[in-house]
């Protein structure tokens, strides 16, 4: 630290103003300029300006002017957007390396915020502080990243407009950041609007969404007590594991927004080289998710006035998915996976079945190791709807809720959540 300069009677040319909050000194090297001191909040560190003024009644006004400014600038949602950003970054990495993220999911966080949202808030927005961004600044997020930011952002691959399914997710970074960051530490108090996510009307005609808070009550309560019921039947074991799997299968569905035939698999026949010459059919199976494709974590959110809540979250690895692209999930059905595995477990311990492995299929039967025929689920799902059909309320399009309905309420929800 560079030593303060003395006056004519060899006292410190150093002055404490407001009360001690700051001071005002002359270095050795500038001793007839005073220069503004200011310890850190809860730092051994100064914050160090030049005022460049040799008279001191000019040098006091402009530090107490100084220090106001500082003080403003050191309120939470006056931080640097692209300091916060980077924040939230180094945290999602630290939990990686603790082992709670995986690598891909950090990565994610990297590209959508890091870099996509960055961009658009700093250098689209020209925008410098959290408090710069209103409550409408990413309501042309959607156009600008269709139309403009491919043009503007490096990436690998091909020079393309993003798909819809990329825009959300880079929007879903932007609400994670706040809903677990801003948020709870003073940054900010609300989620910026977004644009409503457009659907295809027509998926959602023929797959209509059940509602949250109407019939999907209904419906999960329906298959937890049809899932008991059977022991009272007297249909045997096979029975008993089918409908619990169903049951878990619906509440995970719902949850996750996965394809139905990714959670449960299907078979496939396909053609292969016999070795005496010719080819012959040969079982494979298609989708369908391992144990070892679920990571279940508790994870610490916060309410809207701050507050601290864990959580189960699974993450689901899909590996084979429709566009033929691997993607991870992240989903709040932490505690329907951990419920059905502990069944499956006491289940096959009472059967004399082997225990599960990593490699196991979730939602496999567990005397063939071999995915339930999707008739079997689609015919389950059509006696429920027969069940309730006078309680359910009808859809807009007139057309019954499917399987894939499960599906589409997930985005339905995700919409909706969007809108708040």
């Amino acid at each position: 630290m560079p030593k303060i300069a003395v006056d004519e009677f060899g006292n410190k040319k150093s002055r404490s103003i407001l009360g001690g909050r700051a001071t005002i000194l002359c270095y050795e090297k500038e001793p007839l300029l005073w220069h503004y001191r200011q310890k850190k909040k809860g730092s051994k560190t100064y914050l160090h300006r030049a005022l460049n003024e040799p008279d001191l009644a000019s040098a006091v006004r402009r530090a107490e002017e100084l220090y106001l400014t500082l003080v403003n600038e050191d309120k939470p949602e006056n931080a640097l957007i692209s300091d916060a950003i980077d924040a939230w970054i180094t945290i999602k990495k630290d939990r990686q390396s603790a082992g709670q993220l995986t690598e891909a999911t950090v990565k994610g966080v990297r590209s959508g915020l890091g870099s996509v949202i960055r961009y658009y808030l700093i250098k689209e927005k020209r925008l410098n502080r959290i408090s710069d961004i209103k409550k409408d600044t990413f309501l042309t997020f959607n156009q600008w990243r269709v139309t403009q930011s491919w043009k503007v952002i490096e990436r690998c691959g091909p020079l393309k407009p993003p798909t819809g399914s990329t825009i959300k997710r880079d929007l879903i970074q932007m609400k994670d950041w706040y809903k677990n960051f801003l948020i709870p530490r003073g940054y900010a108090t609300d989620i910026p609007l977004t644009e409503t996510i457009s659907v295809r009307q027509d998926q959602l005609e023929s797959n209509p969404p059940i509602p949250l808070e109407k019939d999907w009550p209904t419906i999960y309560r329906y298959f937890e007590k049809w899932a008991t019921e059977v022991e009272h039947l007297g249909n045997g074991d096979r029975a008993s594991y089918y409908r619990q799997m169903m049951r878990h299968f619906v509440l995970i569905s719902y949850g996750a927004g996965t394809r139905p035939k990714e959670l449960l698999g299907v078979i496939e026949k396909i053609k292969v080289p016999h070795p005496e010459g010719g080819l012959v059919e040969q079982d494979v199976v298609k989708g369908g998710i391992r144990w070892c494709d679920v990571e279940v974590e508790p994870q610490t959110h916060h309410t809207v006035d701050g507050k601290p809540f864990e959580f189960l979250e699974a993450l689901i690895y899909i590996k084979e998915s429709k566009t033929g692209k691997p993607r991870e999930c992240p989903t709040n059905t932490g505690e329907f996976f951990l419920r059905w595995r502990r069944y499956c477990d006491q289940f096959r311990k009472e059967k004399g079945l082997p225990k599960i492995t990593p490699h196991d299929y979730v939602f496999f039967n567990p005397f063939t190791n071999r995915p339930y025929p999707y008739s079997q689920i689609n015919k389950s799902w059509q006696q429920m709807r027969t069940n309730l059909s006078l309680v359910l309320t009808p859809s807009k399009s007139g057309k019954p809720y499917t399987v894939y309905s499960l599906r589409s309420s997930y985005i339905t929800n995700q919409i909706n959540e969007g809108k708040d």
